[in-house]
């Protein structure tokens, strides 16, 4: 039995189709979104941690998490459990409308926490913010995706089923699957119809770009499978001192069923107020990182936060990569308030950067004038530019 046929009985076992929402015509290239069939096993476990029913218990959450005596990490763990399923991950696939060399290598751009696999393809201003579009101008094909719990994948329990390891087993299987041909076979069968889709061959190459908490599982598929990946960008992640120093109260969090707007969520799911969206993901000086657009924009964009993931994320970070020989890039913004405390510059030492991947040509890059979601800031294009030098340099 082919993993094809394996996706497609599993989608008609549990009742997931993987026929896309649309498909559309970019300035640069073709774009269809899918849901996929993702079959994942990982290790889960249950936490000790306050359930979230209303608003004052999702605050109360946050200055639980940040209080110095509170356990942490494995502290919290109370038993360990397995988790099992196919869920349905929403998908976009976007191939370049010129041939070339770069048309062959896929990235697979991983979002953080708080958004969607939006987070890469603004529609405010796509030609000058866009990763998507700028991937395609450059002639990647990209695949973006809503991680579990988040924007249009399946949002199970908050607790118990979307946590880290879990969420870095299905980022092994969509790679595993754009390897083996099988997302592009699905892409092309899925209608409406596209020439741009029909008979892709698979990558020969495959990136991975990820950002904040995409970024850990990001950097914990390549430690932990080093063959999976031919370049890597690690966006708002670093693991350092300064990780996470702003603490959960500095994002001003709603119980996301009744949020303003609400979210269709089951307890356990935390959304950003507009402040906390703002203090987590701009930065600089606001007369000319950013415009008031670009914040209500930023806001508009927000997605509710499963805990499980929080709880569950000293599972994958940190993890050391000694046998990965791809070329890696740390790109920062340079205000970040939640990875760096608000000043990127000095606050990592590049010498460690490296001696995580020992084997790898790693570079690290501070973007000036941006924040945490740098898509979101004035200063974008110049970033991409930056990365995708690096990749070219290093043959990818």
């Amino acid at each position: 039995m082919t993993a094809t046929t394996v996706i497609a009985l599993l989608a008609l076992f549990h009742g997931i189709s993987a026929s896309p929402l649309k498909a559309s015509q970019r300035t640069h290239g073709f774009c269809k979104e899918l849901n996929i069939p993702v079959f994942a096993t990982a290790d889960t476990a249950v936490y000790d941690h306050p359930k979230i029913e209303s608003n004052i218990q999702a605050r109360a959450w946050a200055i639980y998490a940040d209080t110095w005596s509170t356990p942490q990490g494995a502290k919290t763990l109370v038993h360990n459990t397995t988790t099992s399923d196919t869920f349905n991950i929403h998908a976009q696939l976007c191939v370049p409308n010129v041939a070339g060399i770069k048309k062959s290598i896929l990235q697979i751009a991983t979002h953080g926490a708080h958004y969607d696999g939006r987070y890469w393809d603004p529609e405010l201003d796509r030609e000058n913010q866009s990763y998507v579009e700028a991937s395609l101008k450059a002639g990647y094909s990209i695949l973006t995706y809503d991680r579990l719990g988040a924007g249009q994948s399946d949002h199970p329990d908050a607790y118990n089923v979307v946590q880290a390891p879990l969420e870095l087993e299905i980022l092994r299987q969509l790679t595993l699957m754009a390897r083996n041909g099988t997302l592009y076979n699905i892409a092309g069968k899925a209608q409406p119809a596209n020439a741009a889709f029909a008979g892709l061959a698979a990558p020969k190459k495959i990136v991975h770009v990820g950002h904040s908490f995409g970024s850990f599982l990001t950097s914990a598929l390549i430690a932990k499978y080093p063959a999976l990946t031919d370049g890597v960008i690690i966006t708002g992640y670093f693991y350092g001192k300064y990780l996470g120093a702003p603490g959960m109260a500095s994002w001003g969090v709603d119980f996301a069923a009744t949020a303003s707007p609400p979210f269709n969520r089951p307890g356990g799911y935390v959304v950003c107020q507009k402040s906390g969206i703002q203090n987590l993901f701009f930065g600089g000086n606001p007369d000319t990182a950013f415009t008031p657009e670009m914040l209500e924009y930023g806001d508009s964009l927000k997605q509710p936060v499963p805990i499980g993931e929080l709880a569950s994320a000293f599972h994958i970070i940190g993890l050391q990569g000694p046998d990965l020989k791809a070329p890696v890039q740390f790109f920062l913004a340079e205000f970040d308030f939640y990875i760096c405390d608000g000043d990127c510059k000095g606050a990592y030492d590049p010498q460690v950067l490296k001696n995580t991947y020992p084997k790898a040509v790693v570079e690290d890059y501070i973007q000036p004038n941006t924040g945490h979601a740098f898509p979101l800031h004035n200063n974008a294009t110049a970033g991409y530019q930056v990365m995708f030098d690096f990749l070219d340099r290093n043959g990818v």
